[in-house]
């Protein structure tokens, strides 16, 4: 399961204050559901589990607090960050391994060659 921040259909700025969250379920590459779930205001721990619970395997977002990202990948959930852009257009990115593009790349958070804070 891929999920996403979204708000007005592009990656929302930041997870920890989002409203909406994009869940994109797949099988063998091929989507197989897609929900819109809302998000209450929560606690950083409760947000992570949340996300968790809905067996997020890996989250697209731009911003997130450090101690969110810790517990989210504490917990299984990859976390690929510092991503900009219309959301489809990320799917599409991360389906075919193009999420490095300038394109998607939140300004002042690449060092370029790589996104700051995530080990490959």
């Amino acid at each position: 399961t891929i999920a996403i921040p979204v708000y007005h259909e592009r990656v929302s700025p930041v997870l920890d204050t989002a409203s909406r969250l994009l869940l994109v379920n797949r099988q063998r590459g091929k989507e197989t559901e897609r929900r819109e779930i809302v998000l209450s205001p929560q606690p950083t721990d409760v947000l992570a589990w949340s996300l968790a619970e809905l067996h997020v395997d890996v989250l697209l977002c731009a911003a997130l607090s450090e101690s969110l990202w810790r517990a989210l990948e504490h917990l299984g959930v990859r976390v690929r960050p510092h991503l900009c852009g219309e959301v489809e257009a990320i799917l599409h990115a991360f389906d075919s391994g193009n999420l490095r593009s300038d394109e998607f790349r939140m300004p002042g958070c690449w060092d370029g060659t790589r996104i700051i804070g995530v080990a490959d």
